[in-house]
């Protein structure tokens, strides 16, 4: 075992006493924006969800975690198990604390072997004579309890005609029992793209079979494809990743990146795309993955690379999604969270607002309501500021304004409002979790994440016409 110490790249090993108790404690002095009912980390960043499993009994998520600040540093998997996605049981986390990966555990996804867990990732390492990028791809073996039980290196450089931004790898079992797994990548000519590995088994040499061709995507511009996952839905196969680079438009891609879905057929090397789509409208959303044995649970993440939020200040920044259930329906991805979410909400009540009117726990409710399409403005919280939120529907788009919200400057610089294409509003869910809001527009058809921060707020609700809202609260996360 290395304890690596050098800066930001400081892995758990490292940790002084007393150290990770310190942070946490400002972490808690945040009294206005850490959610209840989303995943977020104890204490410093949380990025991309990983090595997402179901093993016959128990959900095993793991996420991207830097411990010791709101910062990009050292990747650590950080690793939970759960059988109801309400009660949380903490397992091994992955530390790195291994050559192979001795500048952190980048993300990959995870399969069952043998009753084992493996998980796939990838291991961040630099060489000290030119501070070069040299990936390894690896593999971690836990048992169902979740006791880490072995790691080691499988690939331990990039293929020839690819840079060092070779990672991400998400596996999968294919009709004859062989390991699969695609792998984000970047070409020599600075274009992404996904590679496929195969293995006859965990003690082979991964095989790089071929490049992922999707010729029904326009991959102008786009410098690298994170966060590979390929799956099948339904009768259909699916593809899902995060195509880095892709321009902003109006009412698409309007973040600085995205992440992108595919519905079609995989032929060979090729995946003949019928439809392809973001997945997510809000202002945060990124790296989702679905569970492995789950038929289409999907997380991601609650965040964007290159952000900076208000809570950074506390030492956290962000958290995962709501765990999503995935459906086919109309050739398209429609997606609502799963069935144990729902089982959360308690004390439901039909409200009536004709104007303005205070709701109690608002900033922790679900919402929902429906609608005939006709135009409609809603205005959320109030504080001292005048911080609020609103949502608006007019002539078929949607839109979410967060202009009268605190900021911070790389919020704002990638826009303030929001914009999703529904040709017939006629039914709307919203989650509200302190911090972050989840929207689900006629049943799953477009969803919008989006982070806002409204300190000492009024759980105010204002509308343009009546409506008539069904509330009810969200039970908190237990931790065991």
């Amino acid at each position: 075992m290395h304890i690596f110490n050098q800066g930001k790249y400081k892995s758990l090993h490292a940790q002084s006493t007393g150290e990770l108790a310190q942070i946490r404690e400002q972490v808690l002095s945040d009294k206005d924006f850490r959610p209840t009912y989303h995943l977020a980390p104890p204490t410093g960043l949380l990025n991309d969800p990983n090595g997402l499993i179901f093993d016959g009994e128990h959900y095993h998520v793991f996420y991207q975690w830097f411990p010791y600040d709101a910062i990009h540093g050292m990747k650590h998997w950080k690793h939970f198990i759960t059988k109801d996605f309400h009660t949380f049981s903490e397992a091994d986390s992955l530390i790195p604390d291994e050559m192979f990966e001795s500048h952190g555990c980048y993300s990959g996804g995870a399969i069952l072997w043998q009753d084992k867990i493996v998980a796939f990732y990838t291991g961040n390492t630099r060489r000290a004579s030119d501070n070069q990028r040299v990936p390894h791809q690896n593999i971690a073996i836990f048992d169902k309890s979740g006791k880490l039980l072995e790691k080691r290196c499988i690939i331990d450089q990039a293929p020839e005609g690819y840079t060092e931004h070779v990672r991400d790898p998400k596996p999968y079992l294919t009709i004859d029992g062989k390991i699969r797994f695609v792998l984000g990548a970047q070409r020599q000519d600075l274009t992404g793209t996904a590679l496929i590995y195969e293995m006859d088994n965990l003690e082979s040499k991964p095989r790089l079979i071929s490049e992922l061709a999707l010729p029904h995507f326009d991959n102008h511009n786009v410098f690298m494809w994170e966060c590979p996952d390929l799956f099948q839905l339904a009768d259909k196969d699916i593809f899902v990743w995060s195509p880095q680079g892709k321009l902003r438009e109006i009412q698409q891609f309007q973040n600085n990146f995205h992440a992108t879905y595919a519905v079609g057929t995989l032929s060979g090397n090729q995946f003949n795309a019928e439809h392809i789509e973001e997945l997510d409208y809000g202002f945060d959303f990124y790296a989702p993955q679905t569970v492995q044995q789950a038929n289409g649970i999907l997380y991601g993440w609650v965040g964007l690379p290159d952000l900076t939020y208000p809570t950074d200040r506390y030492k956290w920044h962000s958290m995962l999604s709501l765990p999503r259930q995935l459906s086919l329906q109309n050739g398209k991805i429609y997606q609502k969270p799963v069935s144990e979410v729902y089982a959360q909400c308690h004390s439901s009540q039909k409200v009536l607002i004709e104007n303005r009117q205070t709701i109690a726990h608002l900033d922790t409710a679900y919402l929902q309501f429906e609608w005939q399409n006709q135009p409609l403005n809603i205005r959320f919280f109030d504080n001292a500021q005048g911080h609020h939120l609103t949502l608006n529907y007019q002539d078929g788009l949607l839109s979410l304004d967060r202009s009268a919200s605190e900021q911070t400057e790389l919020m704002a610089q990638f826009g303030e409002i929001r914009y999703c294409r529904v040709e017939r509003l006629e039914k709307v869910e919203i989650f509200f979790d302190r911090s972050v809001m989840e929207i689900f527009i006629n049943d799953g058809e477009k969803v919008m994440t989006s982070r806002f921060f409204i300190a000492n707020r009024e759980n105010i609700i204002q509308v343009s016409q009546p409506l008539s809202l069904e509330i009810a609260q969200i039970s908190a996360i237990e931790y065991k």
